[in-house]
């Protein structure tokens, strides 16, 4: 569909027909990466192990540079 709308790329986050993208989007998508770790683990070995470590550099990076974004431009 995008072929039929080149002004429309699909990297463009400066609004199009639905406005521009959530603030807590990328938050979002590191919580899932997190729920994906922990399930994974929990399947494995039925308790959580090795997930912290992926999960907090994803939470300390992930969120952190997402919540820098929100608010360092403010």
């Amino acid at each position: 569909m995008s072929h039929l709308y080149p002004e429309h790329n699909m990297r463009d986050t400066s609004g199009g027909p639905k406005g521009p993208k959530k603030w807590w989007y990328d938050i979002a998508v590191m919580i899932m990466i997190c729920v994906f770790f922990v399930g994974l683990d929990v399947y494995q070995n039925g308790r959580i192990t090795w997930s912290v470590w992926p999960v907090a550099a994803v939470l300390f990076f992930g969120v952190g540079f997402a919540l820098l974004n929100k608010f360092g431009r403010e």
